[in-house]
């Protein structure tokens, strides 16, 4: 994934190219203009990854599961489903 930065006269004349590299390669566009708020393209795919994360951090109580859940891995513990669901329990 990259992040290219273009000219909305850029964005306009190679539009198709663009939105192929969006959506091949997972590139984000981001769009300057000149006179108003930049802007930025990405895929749909990569949107409702960033929509599915917010919807899971926006818990408190769920994004403390999934940091711990984290942690837990970065110290390569590994849990069969009863111990996860008794560390569950006791966080």
């Amino acid at each position: 994934m990259s992040i290219q930065a273009v000219t909305t006269r850029d964005i306009r004349d190679n539009f198709k190219k663009y939105a192929d590299d969006v959506t091949n390669y997972n590139d984000i566009v981001l769009v300057a203009r000149p006179k108003g708020e930049n802007l930025v393209i990405m895929s749909e795919k990569e949107f409702q990854s960033i929509q599915e994360t917010n919807y899971l951090l926006s818990s408190p109580a769920n994004r403390e599961v999934l940091l711990n859940g984290i942690k837990a891995k970065s110290y390569s513990k590994k849990f069969s489903p009863e111990e996860w669901e008794e560390f569950i329990k006791n966080e």
